[in-house]
């Protein structure tokens, strides 16, 4: 659904191979291939979270472990920001009102702070978006896209996912084949699943009035032939 909004409305507007990357409680993935969504075979294309690529030892959500969304997503962040702020990090955040809220709000409340310029959230974040870039390197080499764009909740921070990101991608990818994409945060930001799925709507309200009007232009030209 973010994708589809981001392609309908967004930063994806008009980009017939562009990957959009949903910053959220894991890292999801949507995929516009040659101007068409791709959902794979199933539907169950863009599993981003789930690519093995660390060898840390933590278990996924999936079960498996090493997965790119063990050190990457805001459930990641708001443990890092708490245990940083057990050890004296230097920041305008406190660790009670962190600790004590639930998962969203200290999320929301750290990535206010990397608005606002917090040094110690800014370096998360950093570490954070270092592992989506790598993540993201993969798929490069696999589809060569010509835009990334970085949208979900996560990007309410903004341009701060971009340097770290594109540092992932000038260290794990081919020059060449990197060299001309261009990395976007989006535009419609927390609200994309919701314009995605107004989209997803009038996308099969579309679809079916068109098999309505074939449909009743092949019965009108039975009964003429009849």
């Amino acid at each position: 659904l973010i994708a589809l909004a981001e392609y309908k409305f967004g930063t994806a507007k008009e980009c017939p191979n562009a990957m959009v990357v949903n910053i959220g409680w894991g890292v999801g993935l949507g995929m516009i291939l040659n101007g068409k969504m791709y959902r794979g075979n199933e539907g169950f294309a863009g599993e981003f979270s789930h690519i093995p690529i660390f060898t840390n030892n933590k278990m996924c959500s999936c079960g498996k472990f090493g997965c790119l969304e063990t050190e990457a997503s805001l459930v990641v962040m708001v443990n890092k920001a708490i245990q940083g702020l057990r050890t004296g990090g230097s920041t305008s955040l406190r660790l009670h009102g962190i600790e004590n809220m639930p998962l969203k709000e200290a999320a929301y409340a750290i990535l206010a702070e990397a608005q606002r310029g917090d040094r110690f959230v800014i370096e998360l974040l950093g570490e954070i978006g270092y592992s989506i870039g790598r993540g993201i390197a993969i798929l490069v080499h696999i589809l060569n896209p010509a835009t990334i764009i970085l949208s979900g909740r996560g990007s309410i921070a903004g341009r701060v996912w971009l340097a770290p990101v594109q540092k992932a991608l000038n260290e794990h990818c081919i020059p060449r084949i990197a060299e001309k994409i261009s990395i976007e945060v989006s535009t419609i930001g927390n609200g994309a699943e919701l314009v995605g799925a107004a989209a997803l709507v009038m996308e099969n309200v579309e679809a079916t009035m068109i098999y309505k009007t074939l449909r009743s232009k092949k019965l009108e030209r039975k009964e003429i032939a009849a």
